[in-house]
């Protein structure tokens, strides 16, 4: 099921008539969920990292010649992105979206953060979701696969390495549809809802924020402070060293899997004591169909940041060992 936050929409008027209802859902946009995965900052940030571990590297020169002139790979990081945005437009994307009508929806898997480990078979896994769609586009890059081109594929494998890093986008969260509040697995066709990877767990001043985009921008903005994108890609490179976790051994063709289930322990840490205290229902406009108020445990801001730090960091080792993997 899609992510609401993942639907970046913006549009002018029937001009009026036409649009008024796009710009509503833009305004709500605006407010709560964020456009994907640590945002564009955290993103770029996991795209430089790589980048430092791949200097002076053939990997880096052939990444070169797959982007354009003066492109970085933290560059390459946000299109996926940017293009969900409809009155976006570039060389490159009215092919990609005719080919790829779903791309917005390749930035998540939606299995339960309970599950033990990532599997095809589980609820909310599809064979287009960020497992699968990361593993084609490696396999594009290593000449196996057309289902991309190049440029498409290695743009979206820095993306969607990033956006797995993320928490809420490995393991979604279910809420039982009766009785006391709690976290569930969607067992059964009927008796659970979806928070649609946390976009639907509200919390702060009228409800104004929600925990995807809590992990999307506001902690790595706590983790970053004033630094910007090179400062802080330096500073973790320097400050957070490569555990022997990090490193994925075997088959490029199986990292993927191991990086979701890596994730999964930081989707279960994300939910840990989150309090759920009211059932919502759906937002004024009936966009979103179930909507909780939740409240974050003491100390969640701190262990949160830590945690932050480790996923920009891993992501952007991840990113450089599978780019190596690619052009060794």
């Amino acid at each position: 099921m899609p992510r609401y936050a993942t639907l970046f929409v913006a549009n002018p008027s029937m001009r009026a008539t036409l649009l008024r209802p796009i710009l509503g859902l833009t305004v709500i946009l605006a407010l709560s969920p964020s456009l994907g995965a640590f945002g564009d900052s955290g993103h770029r940030v996991i795209g430089r990292v790589a980048e430092i571990h791949l200097q002076n590297s053939r990997t880096l020169a052939e990444v070169r010649k797959v982007l354009r002139p003066q492109e970085t790979l933290a560059d390459a990081t946000v299109w996926p992105d940017t293009i969900k945005n409809p009155l976006y437009e570039d060389g490159d994307t009215p092919l990609f979206r005719l080919a790829h009508p779903a791309h917005d929806t390749y930035h998540y898997t939606n299995v339960a953060f309970q599950v033990p480990r990532y599997d095809l078979s589980l609820p909310g896994a599809r064979t287009t979701d960020i497992l699968q769609i990361m593993r084609e586009c490696t396999r594009v890059l290593r000449g196996t696969s057309k289902a991309f081109t190049p440029r498409e594929a290695l743009r979206m494998l820095a993306h969607l390495v990033g956006d797995v890093h993320q928490p809420l986008h490995s393991g979604n969260s279910f809420i039982n549809a009766s009785g006391a509040l709690r976290f569930v697995l969607p067992e059964g066709p009927t008796g659970w809802r979806s928070t649609t990877g946390g976009n639907a767990l509200l919390y702060g001043p009228q409800d104004r924020f929600n925990l995807h985009s809590y992990w999307d921008t506001h902690i790595v903005n706590l983790a970053m402070q004033q630094d910007d994108v090179a400062t802080y890609a330096a500073r973790l490179v320097k400050e957070v060293p490569v555990a022997p976790g990090w490193t994925s051994p075997g088959d490029p063709d199986t990292w993927p899997e191991r990086w979701t289930n890596d994730s999964l322990v930081y989707a279960k840490a994300a939910h840990q004591d989150i309090r759920l205290t009211t059932y919502l229902g759906p937002d004024d406009a009936g966009r979103v169909p179930h909507r909780w108020r939740i409240e974050q445990p003491a100390g969640y801001d701190e262990r949160s940041r830590a945690a932050i730090r480790i996923q920009l960091a891993k992501g952007g080792y991840r990113l450089a060992a599978i780019l190596k993997a690619i052009w060794p």
